[in-house]
């Protein structure tokens, strides 16, 4: 799905009117009515008692207007409904104002709630609504909630006997950030009728923490479909649909070479788990051939590990680490025919693998993974990395919000608050592929203009070695000749999926990485054939 900041949805609004020829009262009619008609889907008049209150709290804007449209709805199809103005009748104006006096010349209950003393009368109607609909702040929000309207909003919020409706949005949520504004509404949100497009903020913090986004249902007050698809911000989630369809097909006809050879440079002492899960991981993803390349010293626990990986003893100087020995090794005998290179899991912080970090990727032409320890051996020099990146155009990083950090030099804390702003300016001074990594997933193509949020979660996903397992993943699909954006939007939705699949057996918390790697085949199958079982046991 395509999401919206609350710009674009102002300048779609604006463009529906001076472009198109459409009233501002013909788009909050659809809206009102949209939600009525939502509102019977969801109580289909079976949940309602004859004589249950609703009460829609209206403000002071448009938003209120659309309010005031959904009570019209609810009056003059007999429902006990209550509206609550929240200033006095001569401060609506515009639309607002004139489907306001509609519902007066209805003879419609309204209910004046315009000033601190009048909180109470708030208090005591809230106490006998059963559906409240909160059409007090619409989307744009963007100052600290203060005085009489923070009393209406914590007034709302401090009840538990009603389910709540947000119109468009709830109030004193700031649908670019994804944080309140001081106050807002949270607790009973059943649904949130969101007018035009998803809104970013529904999928960051306090949205993503509070789940809104699948409490959001998306209502089409019938914007011309140019505008939506022309100004949106060129950010979209990642579902079943879309990842199905850039699986890449197999052909029964083809070999082993028609689907790539991943080169994964990858482990060192106390690490050959992560060489090993990101090499299992980029074969069960369908990689043709995959070479895990390891130091000497460590082959044989790599060869007893794997069986259809292949690996190769790099030359080290025995310390079990690579070193710039190792550079000429993988130039000779490894480079040629490979078609995507996965580097960094399990390597290890030592100098020696520095140096060899950085002359090995010098000499590396196909696309590059850079994952973990690589990650955090690029961090020591990014003037080095700013002058590859000047060079090469095909490399993907797969940084977690710690390794972001490290990169940027912006403490973890800024990055958590805005991933997409901190992710783009990255991706515009290096010119990477960027797969930015948290409970949710940013994905940015290497010009920032495409990004994708991975927004679904598992608990599987918090043990070590699922980083290895994404890096693994991503490698494949870049060596099966797959466009590298797509590629990690495959891998961070392959991952959680694959990941999701295995709580019918192992619970929250009892599969593992290497789990997850080996349940990518079935996973994929899955996704390719909606309804199709496979045997787990």
């Amino acid at each position: 799905m395509k999401l919206y900041y609350s710009e674009n949805l102002k300048q779609i609004d604006s463009k529906t009117y001076s472009d198109f020829g459409y009233s501002e009262t013909i788009l909050m009619e659809n809206a009102g009515s949209a939600c009525f008609r939502e509102f019977v889907k969801i109580y289909n008049n079976n949940d309602l008692k004859c004589d249950s209150i609703i009460s829609v709290i209206c403000g002071k804007g448009n938003n209120g207007g659309d309010g005031f449209v959904f009570s019209r709805y609810l009056f003059n199809a007999g429902y006990n409904v209550k509206t609550v103005i929240t200033t006095d009748t001569d401060n609506y104006a515009g639309i607002a104002k004139l489907n306001l006096e509609i519902l007066i010349k209805l003879n419609a209950e309204i209910i004046p709630v315009t000033k601190e003393d009048d909180i109470g009368i708030l208090s005591n109607l809230l106490d006998k609504t059963d559906i409240l609909a909160d059409a007090v702040f619409g989307i744009g929000i963007n100052r600290e909630i203060t005085g009489f309207y923070k009393n209406v909003i914590e007034t709302i919020d401090s009840k538990n006997n009603y389910d709540v409706l947000c119109i468009d949005n709830p109030s004193g949520f700031n649908t670019d950030s994804g944080f309140y504004m001081g106050a807002g509404i949270k607790n009973n949100i059943k649904k949130i009728f969101t007018f035009g497009g998803l809104k970013v903020g529904l999928y960051l913090n306090e949205g993503e923490k509070l789940n809104l986004h699948n409490k959001t249902i998306l209502i089409d007050i019938n914007h011309p479909r140019y505008l939506l698809e022309k100004y949106y911000s060129n950010i979209e989630t990642l579902d079943e649909k879309k990842i199905a369809a850039l699986l890449p097909e197999r052909m029964p006809f083809n070999t082993k070479f028609d689907y790539g050879h991943v080169l994964i440079i990858a482990g060192s002492p106390g690490k050959t788990g992560a060489a090993y899960m990101s090499s299992l991981s980029a074969l069960k993803a369908g990689a043709g051939l995959v070479t895990l390349a390891v130091p000497n010293e460590l082959n044989q626990i790599l060869e007893i590990k794997t069986s259809e990986v292949m690996t190769y003893p790099v030359i080290n100087d025995g310390s079990g680490y690579f070193n710039i020995n190792g550079v000429d090794d993988i130039a000779k005998n490894l480079l040629k025919n490979i078609t995507a290179v996965v580097i960094g899991p399990g390597l290890g912080l030592k100098k020696q693998t520095a140096d060899f970090l950085y002359n090995i990727l010098e000499i590396i032409e196909v696309p590059i993974i850079i994952d973990a320890d690589g990650l955090n051996l690029i961090s020591e020099d990014m003037n080095f990395f700013k002058k590859l990146t000047a060079k090469k155009k095909n490399i993907i990083l797969t940084p977690h919000y710690k390794e972001m950090e490290r990169l940027t030099k912006i403490d973890r804390k800024i990055i958590e608050k805005d991933p997409i702003k901190i992710g783009s300016e990255f991706v515009a001074e290096y010119g990477v592929y960027l797969l930015l990594k948290d409970s949710s997933m940013f994905v940015f193509s290497n010009n920032a203009k495409d990004k994708a949020i991975q927004y679904k979660h598992s608990s599987l996903l918090s043990s070590g070695g699922s980083g290895d397992v994404l890096s693994g993943l991503t490698g494949s699909f870049a060596a099966q000749g797959i466009d590298l954006f797509k590629s990690m939007c495959l891998s961070s939705y392959l991952l959680v999926y694959s990941a999701n699949n295995l709580k019918c057996k192992f619970g929250e918390s009892g599969a593992g990485a290497v789990e997850i790697a080996l349940n990518i085949p079935h996973s994929i199958n899955l996704l390719k054939n909606p309804g199709f079982l496979l045997s787990q046991e």
